[in-house]
């Protein structure tokens, strides 16, 4: 479906919702992206690639495969010493890079690694997150990059409560074949036909045919693969809410991550009573659990995480994962301006009776001690103003040092919550 509103405007979006049958029905939107955002999206994701080859890793979900096959470390060393380079086209470093060998890149988190791109796609997803809600496990983009003849992964359903926006940016279409769940378990089920046999179970499927420039919607527990036969990127925007049970483990964790047991070399046995708990002191002393979390019981635990998780996301707007830090502190002056870097928001959270706050900005917890002012100070930097910094120190307590408040704007500009004027213009 085409249609005549700006795309990504909170029309837009009322619309999409009612075309996808509010995230329950596949659709596509024809023509959803403009020219000059292609553009940008295909040199965007060449940053990305880049970006990756110069970091050398797998570590943040990077898969590569050249003629259907996953490249092992040698083959992915060969993709490392090839980066694109700034400028060049799509075409031209995949001919230098592959030759005319079928590949296909699948990175995940692609929000972590060009600031201008994840912002940007926040932006078009923020009318969407503001009709239902940022999903309670948060969102993050994956990018499909190649001229692979279908998916590698094959014929598959993503992990319960993931859905998928998918923004086409081209140069070349797809086709994604979609299953219905209940259709595809009675085919392969009760019809006897294997599963991942694509020639067997192609004919069964529905296909949406996605140019450059559309955006394809994938409600959760969908079985799907895509066909290509040329070059292409997609960006897929993962919205996600897991089951109860997922969602409880993830806070289990999410907890954990914060716990700061006590590392040893040796493996040492506990030879007391089985009554007696006091070893577990030794591993994980109570001055390594953060203080909100002390005395608490399971529930109370679960429940803190949770607070403290939706808190990352939200500061982060929606992103699962937070950006790299700066690599260069910011020294800020009182003449200097500085605004918000939106769509994000800067939140704190007071933890009750240890005389705390912890300062959330792009998903990185800050923890300072709790004085009204800090907050005071941050909320005028979440209305999205320029502020000249000497205003900002003036709503810090009489008698403070401007070296606190300049401590927290670089603290904020480390983490990539606000910008200088100058780097805003830019």
């Amino acid at each position: 479906m085409t249609y005549q509103l700006e795309s990504f405007s909170d029309e837009w979006w009322s619309d999409f919702l009612l075309e996808t049958k509010n995230l329950s029905a596949p659709a596509v939107f024809a023509k959803a992206i403009e020219p000059d955002r292609i553009a940008f999206y295909q040199r965007s994701a060449l940053n990305v690639v880049a970006t990756l080859c110069r970091l050398r890793t797998v570590q943040y979900g990077f898969r590569a495969y050249a003629d259907g096959l996953l490249l092992d470390r040698d083959g992915m060393e060969r993709v490392y010493d090839q980066p694109p380079s700034p400028g060049e086209s799509l075409e031209a470093w995949s001919q230098r890079t592959f030759k005319d060998r079928k590949f296909g890149f699948i990175i995940n988190a692609g929000e972590k690694f060009d600031e201008a791109f994840s912002q940007e796609v926040a932006l078009a997803m923020a009318p969407l997150l503001r009709q239902t809600g940022i999903p309670r496990d948060g969102i993050q983009f994956t990018l499909f990059i190649g001229n692979y003849d279908k998916t590698p992964l094959g014929i598959h359903q993503d992990i319960r409560g993931e859905s998928v926006t998918h923004f086409h940016v081209g140069p070349g279409s797809k086709v994604m074949y979609v299953w219905d769940k209940e259709d595809y378990r009675k085919l392969t089920h009760e019809g006897g036909l294997k599963h991942r046999d694509f020639n067997a179970l192609k004919p069964y499927a529905r296909q949406f045919k996605i140019e450059a420039g559309d955006l394809f919607f994938m409600p959760e527990g969908t079985f799907h693969i895509g066909e290509q036969d040329s070059l292409s990127i997609g960006i897929t925007v993962w919205q996600y809410t897991h089951t109860n049970t997922d969602l409880a483990r993830a806070m289990l964790r999410h907890a954990w991550t914060q716990v700061r047991p006590i590392d040893a070399d040796a493996i040492v046995h506990d030879i007391t009573s089985p009554d007696n708990g006091a070893h577990i002191d030794n591993i994980v002393p109570p001055h390594t659990v953060p203080l909100e979390y002390r005395h608490l019981t399971l529930e109370g635990l679960v429940k803190t995480a949770y607070v403290d998780w939706r808190h990352i996301l939200f500061s982060n707007a929606g992103y699962r994962n937070p950006p790299f830090e700066r690599q260069q502190r910011e020294a800020f002056s009182r003449d200097d301006e500085v605004q918000l870097d939106m769509p994000y928001k800067i939140l704190t959270r007071r933890i009750d009776g240890t005389g705390k706050l912890i300062v959330y900005v792009r998903g990185h917890r800050l923890e300072v001690n709790d004085h009204p002012c800090l907050v005071d100070l941050i909320e005028r930097l979440n209305d999205g103003e320029v502020h000249i910094v000497a205003d900002l120190l003036a709503l810090l307590d009489k008698g403070w040092s401007d070296k606190v408040g300049l401590y927290l704007l670089s603290e904020i500009h480390l983490y990539r919550g606000l910008v200088k004027r100058q780097e805003a213009a830019a």
